[in-house]
């Protein structure tokens, strides 16, 4: 419309007292300052629904309870936006207001994909309202009713959809997801043990996968776990009870988790309590044979025969899946994703299992890397919200999505086994030893499809997969056959998806290589990959791709389905009963008679006007041509009301048809699953072999020793590069020993900007990748299993939590002292800094001392020189320092300038001096300002020296 910008303050929506700031109301009627105000919701007056259009007065109901909410409206092919709806639709989709007093937008049913993730991406809540029924079936209703109303005489229309970002599906009308990584809706618990402990329940899932993750845990003064849960696992969308959490873990979800989106739910109506979720979980038909899945029966106590009381041990886990099911149901998406039936138990990575007493072995079954080291070592986020420069980044050679997530995993859990580490080393050496299978393999994988979450799509699209009450089942969508053709285009291409992946495990097995992986089950024993031979020929023959592809229908082939065979059996034994009944006609009348007549005028007996003497009272005039007159029998009359009941049995059976062979496919689900995780892994060693192919210079395979009582802890790397650049030619490569036959802890001093932190994590992402399988960087590698790397670099101040550098850094140092062993490994970069000068010297020593006593592999950098002097004749630390050449220029009594260039290379020994006036000076001060500075630095250093003497 023209003039928009007059109309933006004048909008009639504007002008409603109800919707005012001074007068707004939620549905209950509670202000915003009443504490259960609920935004949600909004009060709109029953006088102010009377005087709306019956169209727009089931917009406001429906608005009213979804406040939150962008409605995108269905009317006719279009998608409607009204009033403040329609203010956000022209503002974030750029979509024109149409004519009128109302705020009002649209746009047509096929772009709906578009829009709405436009609008979710962006943080809001979409919900799709379709009409579900005719104009016809409104006609019929009202008939119906002893008293319609004008209001009554509208079609029905019901929200089928709520959308979020921690809701998506990924329906085939809103397309694929634009990346592999997955989106986490998470639901919180939270019980204070003291004054900075507490215990948390957390249930998380992807909803464009299905699996449901429940863990329940104490968490220590810091909430490491719960901050390498939100790190490894990255929740887009976060719901939390009412008054439900500390203000330390409100401060933890503003800092690591700042972009989630947040949303409060009211106690035990919306954020279930654990018994009432049991309870649900028993009465609604979720699970076909009415059954918990083995993982929800796990949780249940061991007291309890009626299955509704959890265990102390996983109640909040429990309790906090009842949220997740309530927002799932809100979303009209409950059904679908819990009725998958995969449930998984979440434990933290560094709780040792329960069998595990001998403190000298490793007590982990993985590398324990918590949310801080996996931020220092710049792992999987290079700080600056990207994945540029990160190890994940670098060594990521996935063809495939579920390859990509799946490596996302084992990067954040190196192993600790020596056996499980050697057979990755094993299948990656194999892999870049026979590059042309390599190269086979990887050309079908890059082919297949999200199978992980086009299988979950599937199964939501199955007759099991979605309630027969649910509004989608009722919905009027004038774009169906495009979306039936997608549905039928998605299936084919998840039957090819899985042909390739069988292509590809028998591409391995003629070559011998990777056995348990590629192996298949009904072929050995000890193999992983089931045979899908059978399941992919069903599914090929059982209709024509071609021919359903392109009409959007499913017809299917003999055998396929009980339903559509007997109603085509029907109709022959019909057609049969036709020919014979015409036969006994012509018989009797002694010529040529014929079936006349089309739909449900059909089978009418034309009869020459030569024979019709011999009609009988039995038969019915219909009509006449010349020559010719046209008769309806008791009999006919049954073979046309058989053929028509026959007709629609078919047409029923086929309407289903789709949904049916879905269901058919999901009942395999096991197997695809399987099938689809063998070759995730195999995409991962195919991807690490593709790395190590790529790596310039030297390259090894990283050898590892047991522990024993001639063998104690160490690492001996020999030229190791940093592994996250690609350019290696550049880069300068340094040997790093600590721990067996030299002091296990490594005292790192140097001028500033000379490599120290650098060094220390080229070191830590090495390990990572040695304990990943991976060949690393270096010319040789040696080490003893590493069950942990603690990191403590960097010196950013938390604004948000109010937490000083100092207090950040002791905190770390203090999960560092407490949770460190024998096997674990520390990178500790300039401890002390954040304090005084004499306050940090000492604890830095403090630290040292107690590191020495662990005897676990450090490397300690620090720029405290007295510090480094005291340890000058102890054999339990090894001084060493990143070289350089300096060079002075001027005078020393009137002030002079220090030239520094970096070798970047670990030499033994300590540096005498950190050379910070270089520092300044490259960064940018003043040069009449380092030349004062070193001046003055050059007369605290004698003044030191006097006090010595």
């Amino acid at each position: 419309i023209t003039n928009v910008s007059d109309k933006e303050g004048n909008w009639a929506h504007l002008k409603y007292d109800f919707l005012k700031p001074e007068k707004i109301k939620d549905g209950k009627g509670r202000r915003p300052n009443h504490p259960e105000y609920d935004a949600r919701t909004l009060y709109v007056p029953d006088d102010f629904l009377r005087n709306q259009t019956p169209a727009m007065r089931q917009w406001w109901e429906m608005k009213s309870k979804n406040f939150d909410s962008i409605l995108f409206f269905k009317l006719g092919k279009f998608y409607e936006l009204y009033h403040m709806d329609a203010m956000v639709g022209t503002k974030e989709l750029s979509v024109a207001y149409m004519k009128g007093d109302l705020a009002h937008c649209g746009f047509p049913e096929i772009a709906y994909g578009r829009f709405a993730s436009n609008l979710v991406d962006k943080g809001y809540k979409v919900a799709r309202v379709e009409q579900t029924e005719t104009p016809e079936m409104m006609t019929e209703r009202t008939k119906q009713m002893h008293k319609a109303t004008k209001f009554d005489k509208v079609v029905r229309r019901e929200i089928c959809q709520v959308t979020t970002k921690g809701t998506r599906i990924f329906t085939v009308a809103e397309g694929d997801a634009e990346d592999a990584s997955s989106k986490y809706l998470l639901a919180i618990v939270e019980k204070e043990l003291d004054a900075v402990r507490s215990s948390y329940g957390v249930c998380f899932i992807d909803t464009s996968i299905g699996i449901f993750h429940i863990g329940q845990f104490e968490d220590d003064r810091n909430s490491s776990r719960l901050r390498t849960l939100f790190a490894v696992y990255p929740p887009v969308q976060i719901l939390y009870e009412r008054n439900g959490l500390t203000k330390r873990t409100h401060q933890i979800l503003s800092t690591s988790v700042s972009n989630a989106l947040k949303e409060q739910l009211s106690p035990v109506i919306e954020f279930w309590t654990t018994s009432d979720t049991l309870t649900k979980l028993n009465e609604r038909n979720y699970f076909t044979d009415g059954k918990l899945p083995e993982t929800l029966r796990s949780f249940i106590g061991e007291v309890d025969s009626l299955g509704l009381i959890a265990s102390s041990e996983s109640e909040m886990g429990v309790k906090a899946l009842g949220a997740i099911i309530w927002y799932l149901t809100q979303s009209l998406i409950d059904y679908q994703l819990v009725s998958l039936g995969q449930f998984e138990v979440y434990i933290p990575i560094d709780v040792p299992p329960e069998n595990s007493e001998n403190v000298s072995e490793i007590r982990v079954k993985n590398m324990v890397l918590d949310a801080v080291t996996l931020k220092n070592l710049n792992v999987l986020d290079n700080g600056s919200g990207g994945r540029q420069g990160t190890l994940l980044h670098r060594i990521e050679h996935c063809c495939t999505a579920f390859g990509k997530r799946l490596l996302h995993q084992w990067i954040c859990s190196p192993l600790t086994k020596i056996r499980s580490i050697e057979a990755r080393q094993e299948a990656v050496r194999v892999l870049r030893e026979n590059q042309s299978i390599l190269s086979k393999a990887s050309d079908l994988l890059y082919k297949v499809p999200d199978l992980e979450r086009l299988f979950s799509r599937i199964y939501a699209q199955s007759s099991k997969g979605l309630e027969e009450s649910h509004p989608e089942n009722r919905a009027i969508f004038f774009e169906e056959k495009v979306y039936s053709k997608r549905k039928i285009a998605e299936f084919i291409s998840v039957l090819n998806g899985f042909q390739k992946l069988q292509e590809v495990v028998e591409l391995f097995q003629e070559s011998k290589l990777l056995s348990r992986c590629v192996k298949f089950k009904t072929y050995s024993k000890s193999g992983n990959f089931p045979d899908l031979t059978e399941h992919l020929k069903f599914f090929r023959t059982a209709f024509d791709h071609e021919e359903a592809e392109k009409e959007g229908r499913i017809i299917p082939s003999v055998g396929v389905d009980s339903e559509y065979d007997a109603a085509i059996e029907e109709l022959s034994e019909i057609e049969k009963d036709l020919k014979v009944y015409l036969k006994s006609q012509c018989e009797y009348f002694g010529c040529k008679v014929s079936y006349v007549g089309s739909d449900k005028k059909r089978y009418q007996l034309e009869i020459p006007d030569n024979a019709v003497k011999k009609v009988g009272s039995s038969y019915e005039f219909q009509g006449q041509r010349k020559g010719f007159k046209k008769y309806y029998t008791i009999e006919t009359k049954s073979l046309l009301e058989r053929q028509l009941q026959g007709e629609e049995r078919k047409r029923q059976a086929l309407q289903n048809l789709r949904k049916r062979i879905f269901s058919k496919f999901s009942e395999r689900n096991e197997d695809w699953n399987q099938a689809i995780e063998c070759v995730a892994i195999l995409d991962i060693l195919m991807g690490l072999a593709k790395y190590s192919l790529s790596i310039e210079g030297d390259i090894c395979t990283p050898v590892f020793k047991n522990i024993s009582s001639s063998c104690k802890p160490y690492l001996k790397l020999v030229n190791g590069k940093y592994p996250c650049i690609s350019g290696e030619d550049n880069f300068i490569p340094n040997d790093t020993h600590v721990g067996g036959e030299v002091a296990s802890v490594m005292l790192l001093t140097g001028p500033n900007m000379g490599g120290k932190s650098t060094l220390m994590r080229q070191l830590g992402l090495i390990i990572i990748m040695a304990q990943l399988g991976s060949f690393v960087p270096a010319e040789s590698l040696e080490l003893t299993v590493v069950d942990r790397i603690f990191t403590r670099i960097g010196a950013n101040d938390d604004i948000m939590s109010g937490e000083s550098t100092f207090y950040l850094e002791m905190s770390e140092t203090s999960a560092i002292l407490h949770q460190a062993t024998s096997h674990s490994l520390v990178l500790i970069d300039e401890l002390g800094r954040g304090t005084s000068t004499y306050d940090g010297t000492a604890i830095a020593a403090a630290v040292l001392n107690k590191l020495c006593s662990m005897s676990c592999r450090t490397i300690f950098s620090t720029h405290y020189h007295t510090l480094v002097e005291s340890y000058r004749s102890n054999a339990d630390v090894l001084l060493t320092h990143m070289s350089f050449m300096a060079e002075t220029e001027g005078d020393m009594d009137d002030g002079c300038e220090e030239n520094v260039t970096f070798l970047y290379k670990l030499a033994s020994g300590a540096c005498p001096k950190s050379f910070g006036f270089n520092a300044a000076r490259l960064a940018g001060v003043p040069n009449h300002i380092t030349k004062a500075g070193l001046k003055r630095a050059r007369e605290f250093e004698l003044e030191t020296k006097d006090r010595k003497i």
